[in-house]
């Protein structure tokens, strides 16, 4: 999963969740991903993966959109 942040970072993380509600998830920070700056207190506004190739696009409030492979 990848996460957006106001402070211009894409947080991609691996998760996972057990059928055993009394276990906790496993989640794993794998990449901070910095290229975006903020702008009014606001950074990254979305995170998309890509549905065939391993790649991750972001759109931030300073009108750039990435693209993380």
């Amino acid at each position: 999963m990848a996460t957006a942040s106001n402070d211009g970072t894409v947080h991609v993380l691996h998760a996972k969740v057990f059928t055993d509600l009394l276990q906790n998830a496993l989640i794993i920070p794998l990449k901070i991903l910095k290229g975006h700056s903020t702008r009014d207190g606001e950074g990254v506004k979305e995170v998309k993966f890509h549905p065939t190739q391993p790649w991750v696009f972001s759109a931030g409030s300073d009108g750039k959109i990435c693209l993380w492979t």
